[in-house]
């Protein structure tokens, strides 16, 4: 009888060992899990205290004004050339303008997706979009005192003159400044939701350190009632011997 019940006591403390084991795993993961969210919102916070806005920038009275394609075509630079957008097709490039809720050079359409924006995003965020991605750049009539000039035609033709693509970075016209209106909502948004992760991580963490701790208690009394039924065992052969 004592052999019998050793034995499913030894069977029982297996399977709480196995169930033990088995709780931990899941706990592990939903702290992974937790901590891959924990990694996305803390990116999320970092684009949005460190995305930038651009503007024109007005040099003659320190205006600065929203992009679009129409203000960018009203400044001048130094030499007083005024500016074009332009994209590249093919060998040549086309006038760029903003048409029905899109950018446009020729007929062929710059989508909001293809920017990584959503399908409502206005002129001035596709604007922006466009040239930090270097599908539109920015150009000014030929200079033949500095770079290679390319024709710049119309969507129907019709050529504008020659153009030197300039790099919008280096341009006094247009402000590239630190976006800060979203700054305070976003970090409201970062400590609430961090705040309640840990709070979830640590409730898990001391689940995992309760049930580490039963295993633990598991594990020694079933080594306890493995070495009963080796001693019973022994006792079994010897009698028979």
């Amino acid at each position: 009888m004592g052999i019998s019940s050793n034995q499913a006591r030894f069977l029982t403390l297996t399977s709480r060992q196995i169930d033990l084991e088995y709780r931990v795993q899941q706990i592990c993961q939903r702290r992974l899990r937790l901590a891959s969210e924990l990694e996305r919102v803390a990116s999320e916070y970092n684009n949005k205290i460190s995305n930038r806005s651009m503007y024109t920038f007005n040099t003659t009275n320190a205006g600065i004004s929203e992009l679009s394609v129409e203000g960018i075509k009203n400044i001048k630079d130094a030499n007083g050339n005024t500016f074009q957008l332009v994209a590249k097709s093919g060998n040549a490039y086309k006038e760029v303008i903003w048409d029905t809720n899109k950018l446009k050079y020729g007929e062929t359409p710059i989508t909001m997706t293809s920017l990584g924006l959503s399908a409502g995003a206005g002129e001035a965020a596709a604007l922006e979009a466009a040239i930090r991605a270097g599908v539109v750049s920015i150009a000014t009539k030929e200079d033949i005192y500095t770079q290679e000039a390319y024709m710049v035609t119309k969507a129907n033709g019709d050529e504008l003159g020659k153009y030197e693509i300039r790099d919008w970075r280096t341009l006094s016209q247009l402000a590239d400044e630190l976006y800060k209106g979203d700054n305070a909502e976003a970090e409201t948004t970062y400590e609430k939701v961090t705040a309640e992760i840990n709070a979830q991580d640590k409730k898990l963490q001391l689940e995992q350190t309760a049930i580490e701790i039963e295993y633990k208690a598991v594990t020694t009394e079933k080594d306890a009632v493995k070495k009963i039924l080796d001693q019973n065992a022994q006792a079994s052969f010897k009698y028979f011997s």
